[in-house]
């Protein structure tokens, strides 16, 4: 430290990355917070259903919360500086902080890959995805019981992690090591759980634009494998300036509360389908159209869940053309006559809609929550009609 010239020790003095990691940490938490706060919101009051998928997100989310405050308290400490600006006593605690910072980003990580997956079972009932789903699973489980594991026991005895007087006479496992096979492990992982939906959802017969808004959504954790990637350089980085590494660890540690916190929005997401629809519902749902001079045309009418035809808002894609809980329908065996309320106006056309209903259901019987909640509750059949 006398070495260094005072000019540049003064430099070293003011360069802290100490602010910069708390803002991050704090921002990514708030954000996720807001949105496991949303999905409870969507899940408890919109749809009356809570699954388990939701208490292992909550779960995620208490351990995220548990380590934005373990990486605050080790900015306090001086995590951020120059590590010839933090003295025994100071590294000693900002050691102790990152033991229990890196208990909870293994728990939360884990538990929202379980959450996902649980998610995923739900939407995903065939037996071709039942299998591949349970495997992924028991994968990303057992890996984070190693990590939880693992860090707890980075060295015997366990205290010895973070009181350097006893590191000379401890046990320990080399810590960059550990740390580079528990992110590419990760990394892994991150893709299993991303890529496992894309095959299935293909397969859905579903209108091209909706699978493709279902396969982003569903896909959402490429975000979170990239980041998991720029945390594994950070760690990378780090492990090879040990001399400063109060300085090099505060990149590990904001990248690391963004892994974990965006992991947790986009785990959130699909959830928040039922909230949007509430919030943004869909323009011109009034059926008004001009029937003067239009052509005849096919229309695709989209019944409501378990084939109960309803009064409810019923989409027809059609030309100019909107269905609304003012028609009248009427069942009979498998034809459904639909038809307006409205009194002709002078000059126009009345005509009355006969509607042929087909119905194809492959697995279970009924929908779960969790697909009624990510598909339109309209997608389930498709009907076919002419105009008459």
């Amino acid at each position: 430290m006398d070495q260094i010239p005072p000019e540049q020790l003064a430099i070293l003095r003011a360069e802290d990355m100490g602010p910069t990691c708390k803002a991050i940490v704090f921002a990514f938490t708030i954000i996720a917070f807001i949105s496991v706060f949303l999905r409870f919101y969507t899940r408890a009051l919109l749809m009356k259903t809570v699954g388990i998928e939701d208490y292992f997100i909550l779960a995620s989310m208490c351990c995220s919360v548990v380590m934005a405050a373990c990486q605050i308290m080790q900015v306090k400490w001086g995590s951020g500086k120059h590590a010839i600006f933090v003295d025994l006593k100071e590294a000693s605690t900002i050691l102790k902080y990152l033991y229990f910072a890196i208990l909870a980003y293994c728990s939360s990580i884990t538990f929202t890959k379980i959450s996902i997956l649980l998610q995923y079972r739900k939407i995903f009932s065939t037996r071709q995805m039942r299998w591949p789903i349970y495997i992924v699973l028991g994968i990303c489980t057992a890996f984070g019981l190693a990590c939880v594991i693992s860090g707890i026991f980075t060295c015997i005895p366990v205290d010895a992690a973070w009181d350097l007087t006893k590191q000379p006479t401890a046990k320990c496992v080399k810590v960059n090591a550990l740390y580079w096979v528990n992110a590419s492990l990760n990394i892994f992982t991150d893709w299993l759980v991303a890529i496992l939906p894309v095959k299935a959802v293909l397969g859905l017969q579903l209108p091209k634009r909706q699978k493709i808004v279902l396969i982003a959504i569903l896909t959402l954790g490429w975000f979170v494998c990239i980041v998991s990637i720029l945390r594994l350089n950070a760690l990378i980085v780090l492990a090879r300036h040990p001399e400063d590494s109060t300085w090099y660890s505060s990149s590990a540690a904001y990248w690391s509360s963004i892994e974990v916190n965006l992991a947790i929005v986009c785990a959130s997401v699909p959830a928040l389908k039922a909230l949007v629809v509430k919030v943004i519902p869909r323009f011109a749902s009034q059926f008004k159209s001009s029937v003067t001079g239009q052509k005849s045309k096919d229309w695709t009418v989209k019944d409501t869940r378990n084939s109960r035809i309803t009064k409810e808002f019923i989409e027809l894609k059609g030309q100019n053309s909107r269905l609304s809980a003012d028609v009248d329908l009427e069942r009979k065996g498998d034809t459904v006559t639909a038809l307006p309320a409205l009194e002709p106006a002078p000059g126009c056309i009345t005509y009355q809609v006969d509607i042929e209903q087909y119905s194809e259901r492959t697995g279970r019987t009924s929908e779960s929550d969790s697909q009624k909640d990510l598909v339109s509750p309209y997608s389930e059949s498709y009907v076919h009609s002419d105009r008459k």
